[in-house]
């Protein structure tokens, strides 16, 4: 064993102690003491300010939740997207009832006060709020839109020249138009809140619902407020969710659709894993003659590396040609995760069986091992003639398993499939250059 398989080893050992010792002796601890604290949260919200009588305004696969006092919006229940946002997301300042909701669908609401008074609307929230984006956007007459993060949330400004207001939180959204009068935006907690004080027009409409870019297309278009998180991988992100909501609208499925990426991914980089088989092929042409030059200069590590070089170039052979399709992936695999976790269209996306929601974790960990076993065999049957990269590549593999435990079934169920479609590609090749 060489040292750098010793580092690996080594490295996998520590990697997987550290992972049981906290799924058995920490995680139960810190189970305990969330659900300690869930319990004084909870226990404290109820007394502090208990959920109020309400009563639903139903449409389809969402229901408003409304409080029977006041009229105002308490929440939302999203069937579809096996969501609950719970809290006053559109209340008047005061507890009367100054306004009526009709609900026109398609998450739209039409308001109409009944006096002049203020109302507020908040940021609508269904994760952590320390750790969900917030942010608000203001669209004017003109087409210029401007953002504001949570930092720069405290604003004011009239109506007259603002298409639409809105405030945006990791999967849904609540924005307003047509509305005359004064707003003021301001850091509420942890949340954004609009605060509205009306002048003129007794009518307006809201929209309060998933931030979908089918939705936010309709009119008004709020199509500008829909993007998938930013980062580096954007610009491969967004090829990534067409292709996905693509598949999806032919096979109802996201999981089947994520499948159906895989293959497309496969075959576009099926030129790149064509020309590796070709130089593993070539190598094979040219192993005698390294063994030769490994056996001349094994005590001249310096000739060794040039001579070795030399006898690559004059065959016009490339040795980390092999590593492309390997790094091509990599920023796939991470504009994939990005699209998972700030798209709402995969929240709660079924797959089969035990698989209830893609851009979670695989409750059961069946995926992450299959996956696992998958790309061992992948590694194996790599064409190689070192055989201590081979080694590497199957403890790399392994680590990969713990690594894609707490990843989103959706992201393990890619590299499932991209895996499996290598394993068949790799047999094609073998018998075509018998490597």
């Amino acid at each position: 064993m060489n040292r750098t398989t010793g580092i690996i080893l080594y490295f996998i050992f520590v990697m997987t102690f550290l992972l049981l010792w906290d799924y058995f002796v920490l995680r139960p601890k810190r189970e305990d003491l969330l659900k300690q604290q869930t319990e004084k949260k909870v226990e404290t919200v109820i007394k502090a300010s208990p959920e109020p009588p309400l009563i639903t305004l139903k449409a389809g696969g969402y229901e408003y939740l409304i409080d029977e006092n006041t009229g105002a919006i308490y929440g939302l229940n999203d069937k579809r997207h096996k969501a609950r946002v719970t809290g006053y997301i559109i209340k008047p300042l005061r507890d009367t009832q100054i306004f009526n909701l009709e609900n026109l669908g398609n998450y739209r609401l039409k308001i109409t006060l009944k006096e002049e008074r203020p109302l507020q609307i908040t940021l609508p929230i269904t994760e952590d709020p320390k750790h969900e984006r917030k942010e608000l956007f203001v669209q004017y007459l003109d087409g210029k839109l401007k953002k504001f993060n949570y930092q720069n949330a405290n604003q004011e400004f009239y109506t007259d020249s603002v298409r639409w207001i809105g405030l945006r939180s990791r999967y849904y959204m609540v924005s307003v138009w047509d509305f005359r009068g004064f707003v003021v935006s301001f850091k509420d907690g942890d949340r954004i809140t609009l605060r509205l004080y009306p002048k003129g027009d007794k009518e307006f409409f809201v929209f309060f619902g998933p931030a979908e870019k089918r939705l936010l297309s309709m009119e008004p278009n709020m199509e500008k407020a829909f993007d998938l998180g930013g980062g580096w991988t954007t610009f491969l992100a967004w090829p990534i969710y067409w292709v996905l909501t693509f598949f999806e609208g032919l096979t109802k499925n996201y999981g089947i659709a994520i499948i159906f990426l895989a293959l497309f991914i496969k075959l576009l980089t099926s030129p790149l894993s064509f020309n590796m088989y070709k130089a593993s092929a070539k190598m094979q042409e040219l192993k005698p003659k390294l063994e030769k030059i490994q056996k001349l200069y094994r005590n001249d590590p310096e000739r060794l590396q040039w001579e070795t070089m030399k006898l690559y170039r004059e065959a016009g052979f490339n040795p980390f040609s092999g590593c492309l399709p390997l790094f091509l992936q990599l920023p796939i695999f991470f504009a994939l995760y990005q699209v998972l976790q700030n798209s709402i269209e995969l929240k709660g996306a079924e797959f089969i069986f035990w698989i209830k929601d893609l851009s979670a974790r695989d409750p059961y960990y069946v995926l992450p091992i299959i996956m696992g076993g998958v790309s061992v065999l992948n590694a194996y049957l790599q064409p190689n003639i070192d055989p201590q990269s081979k080694r590497t590549s199957i403890l790399i593999s392994l680590l990969f398993v713990f690594l894609f435990l707490t990843f989103p079934a959706g992201i393990v169920l890619y590299w499932l499939t991209y895996s499996l479609l290598g394993i068949l590609e790799q047999r094609i090749y073998k018998l075509l250059w018998k490597v």
